[in-house]
């Protein structure tokens, strides 16, 4: 569980909640939550297949996990495997690979084991990182697309409402519920919105993106290992997909280990 995910949402409905008061039962409107809920949940599911938009409240879910991905180990993966293939020899690393729980690195160091050649292996990799990278934007775009079509469908309600209102000006008891659903709807279109869709959507990029530098990193090493790079410069170069904080927390790991 992502910790920030449930720590927002609970702050974010406790304002509205805190905000709103004793009022509350007032902002629950049927018609409204049809009409920008529902409404623009049929919207996303029209903008996409249904492989991916009736998967969307999965893909929410998955904003609320942490998978771990941890670059420090991946190096220390890489460069015990580079020490190995330059005293044993790449074919010693075939042992190694079922072992190895990501599926990528696993990928690259069995063609390298195959003796493919270095090119080839990076052409490889590239595409199985564009296919990641497309199948992960196509989910988050479900969530974008929700965040777009919510506040869409909140003006369609508050357009709704006012065309009731006029249509029945002279009736002092329909000015109140007319009134109740041109705004609730906005209302429900913005939380939609900001709350669960455009969030949830930002840190499953975010997260993508760590995914595709941690990639990136495993591709470099992959290719080192092949041609057979001095382990130390290996490392220095892949140190530099580490932030600075992973960056001290690998030296000071290195230190203690003396690996």
């Amino acid at each position: 569980m992502d910790i920030s995910t449930l720590i927002g949402l609970v702050f974010a409905l406790f304002a509205i909640v805190l905000g709103v008061g004793t009022e509350f039962g007032k902002m629950i409107d049927i018609p409204s939550f049809f009409i920008t809920v529902i409404g623009s949940l049929g919207a996303t599911f029209i903008a996409h297949p249904s492989s991916t938009s009736f998967k969307i409240f999965n893909i929410f879910l998955q904003s609320l996990k942490n998978p771990k991905i941890d670059n420090i180990e991946a190096l220390r993966t890489l460069y015990s495997f580079s020490e190995k293939a330059r005293r044993e020899g790449m074919i010693s690393l075939e042992e190694d690979l079922p072992s190895i729980q990501s599926d990528f690195l696993r990928d690259g160091l069995r063609a390298a084991v195959d003796g493919t050649d270095p090119d080839e292996i990076r052409k490889i990799l590239e595409i199985k990182m564009d296919m990641y990278e497309e199948e992960q934007e196509e989910k988050i775009s479900v969530l974008d697309t929700w965040g777009t079509m919510a506040p869409a469908f909140g003006m369609i309600g508050t357009l709704i409402g006012l065309i009731l209102l006029l249509d029945t000006l002279t009736d002092p008891s329909t000015i109140g519920p007319s009134m109740s659903i041109a705004l609730v709807t906005t209302f429900y279109g913005s939380l939609i919105a900001n709350v669960l869709a455009l969030p949830p959507a930002e840190k499953l990029k975010r997260r993508t993106n760590k995914y595709l530098n941690q990639m990136r990193m495993m591709l470099e090493g992959v290719l080192s290992i092949v041609q057979g790079e001095n382990p130390r410069l290996m490392e220095e170069k892949l140190k530099a997909f580490l932030s600075a904080a992973e960056r001290q927390e690998y030296e000071r790991s290195k230190g203690e280990s003396n690996f």
